[in-house]
């Protein structure tokens, strides 16, 4: 590993072309007020509300890690947290575009990119397709947790689906019995296929030679959605 890298932002973010067939790069320029022309006011505000749910997923972590507890409850992690606070924007705008057809290979900090695909996929599937992968993921045991946990709220099942994601994600980091993976995959190697959320990498940049596997097998297999690998 790199011991020293010179970055140069006038040189990285130089408005210019990559040479295959001619892609933009640092060619956005837009106004918000541009940008208020495409989008409707709901849609920023889901926009947001993902971006904050990310924040605070990370900054919960982190108060664990640091003082043992959060809001009040005691609670302590041994294990690793790679936490990506400061990049919320980038996860939620990649997964706004993607539909649950679509794979994303994690980076090494990628506890956001798994809740900001698994959000949009939620918002995107229909409730009886959300309550058959929420029923039959891993026999059911992380969608019993959920439901006992709020029972009595009156949830939909969309905002059910958010509880199953965000505590299924949480429960994996954890190392817990009703994670997604039954903690064996941990902070580092995260994953939910059901909505196209594909294994994070402990070795940054390990994505790289993974994804293009998966983009050939859809090709092959004339599967639909397209394959986004994160190596930062």
């Amino acid at each position: 590993m790199s011991k020293q890298l010179l970055i140069k932002p006038s040189d990285v973010r130089k408005s210019g072309w990559i040479k295959l067939e001619k892609i933009p790069v640092c060619q956005y320029a837009k106004s918000v007020k541009e940008e208020s022309a495409t989008f409707k006011k709901t849609d920023f505000l889901r926009i947001y509300t993902h971006m904050r749910m990310i924040r605070e997923f990370e900054s919960m972590l982190y108060s664990i890690k640091t003082t043992n507890a959060y809001n009040g409850l005691e609670y302590n992690n041994p294990g690793p947290a790679h936490l990506s606070m400061g990049q919320e924007a980038s996860s939620v705008g990649q997964a706004y575009h993607l539909t649950p057809d679509d794979y994303i290979f994690g980076s090494h900090r990628s506890h956001g990119e798994i809740l900001a695909k698994g959000l949009s996929s939620i918002h995107k599937l229909d409730d009886a397709s959300l309550l058959a992968i929420m029923e039959n993921f891993l026999g059911g045991a992380t969608y019993r947790a959920v439901e006992q946990a709020n029972r009595g709220r009156d949830l939909g099942v969309k905002q059910l689906a958010v509880e199953f994601l965000v505590y299924g994600a949480l429960a994996e980091i954890f190392a817990k019995e009703t994670g997604f993976h039954k903690g064996l995959g941990g902070s580092m190697h995260a994953f939910f296929t059901p909505f196209g959320i594909y294994p994070n990498n402990a070795i940054v940049g390990g994505s790289g030679s993974i994804a293009p596997g998966a983009a050939l097998f859809k090709r092959v297999n004339r599967k639909p959605g397209i394959v986004v690998c994160n190596i930062g």
